[in-house]
């Protein structure tokens, strides 16, 4: 065996320093992992001794990386990624895809979209197990640049910050105002933006504090020039609907997001401005490396028809 070879590697000794790294300590790792303290102490005592550099302070408690640790900790990671993805690209070659996706989405996605999807890909894929997270589309961006997350169910607003996000869309879906049944606005076709300004606004996010990121609702009052009276913001969609019942403001939020509540006692009328529309897409941060389980995630959402209420708009439209 040649000196320097990964051939003098194990393993195990890998997975014992990570269960070190991450469940912070040799203690922690040996009841996580099954495996005995001094198998643990023992599996990293080879790795330092291979790689001649200590790899923990075990002075510290919790034991912390020193700055050796630390430069080796990313490949790693890498390694035992690399052989995950490996495992899993042979499976998918001999027919057999097994696996896990963290899948992000935001509520109304997640109530309007999402169970069709999972019911499907779990025909397709039945080895493949699936997570989900809910958040907002902020938190949604983040979770797939720290790997909370391998693909996300989102608004193309705010717009990523990394060229390395890539998206594919899949549908658009107009911002709506929401009112009680005898309001006015209730029963018209669209209603303008400076129309809807008239009342108080009851809105999704918040208005004030989203002027360097907007969403779709705060960049289509801006592009009209209307500045409205918000009299509450949530993120909660039923929330929305049940204030605009009692008359306390005209809400305003997509589509999909209505579509969800219960509507009785209120009119759902869509926004008449062209840009008053929110796009969805299916996102992922290439810089990560994407397991084959994924990719057929990606392929079944792209395939699955768009939520019915987006359908009946695309046929009004």
């Amino acid at each position: 065996m040649r000196e320097g070879s990964t051939d003098s590697y194990r393993l195990e000794w890998l997975t014992s320093f990570l269960a070190v790294v991450d469940f912070g300590g040799f203690a922690a790792a040996a009841e996580h992992t099954y495996r005995s303290q001094p198998r643990i102490s023992s599996h990293v005592a080879d790795l330092e001794r291979r790689l001649g550099a200590i790899l923990f302070d075990r002075r510290e408690r919790p034991v912390r990386l020193t700055e050796a640790g630390v430069a080796f900790l990313e490949h790693a990671r890498r390694a035992l990624a690399d052989l995950d993805a490996g495992e899993a690209s042979v499976q998918a070659v001999i027919g057999i895809l097994r696996g896990r996706v963290a899948l992000g989405c935001y509520p109304s996605a997640g109530a309007a979209f999402v169970p069709d999807l999972l019911h499907a890909f779990a025909e397709a894929y039945p080895q493949v197990s699936v997570t989900l997270r809910e958040g907002t589309a902020a938190e949604l961006l983040e979770d797939l640049q720290t790997g909370n997350a391998d693909l996300a169910i989102r608004p193309a607003l705010p717009s990523p910050r990394s060229a390395a996000i890539l998206h594919h869309a899949l549908w658009e879906e107009p911002i709506v105002a929401v009112v009680p049944v005898d309001h006015p606005i209730a029963g018209l076709e669209y209603v303008s933006l400076r129309e809807v300004a008239e009342n108080p606004i009851i809105t999704i996010g918040d208005l004030r504090t989203d002027q360097d990121d907007p969403n779709e609702i705060v960049r289509s009052m801006m592009a009209a020039g209307v500045t409205p009276n918000v009299a509450f913001h949530t993120n909660a969609p039923q929330t929305l609907v049940a204030l605009a019942r009692k008359g306390l403001g005209v809400g305003l939020t997509n589509l999909l997001a209505a579509s969800v509540c219960d509507i009785d006692g209120v009119s759902v009328v869509p926004i008449q401005e062209s840009g008053s529309r929110r796009v969805v897409g299916v996102f992922w941060d290439s810089s990560h490396s994407m397991q084959p389980a994924t990719r057929a995630l990606i392929d079944v959402i792209a395939q699955l028809p768009v939520p019915e209420a987006v359908q009946h708009y695309q046929r009004r439209a």
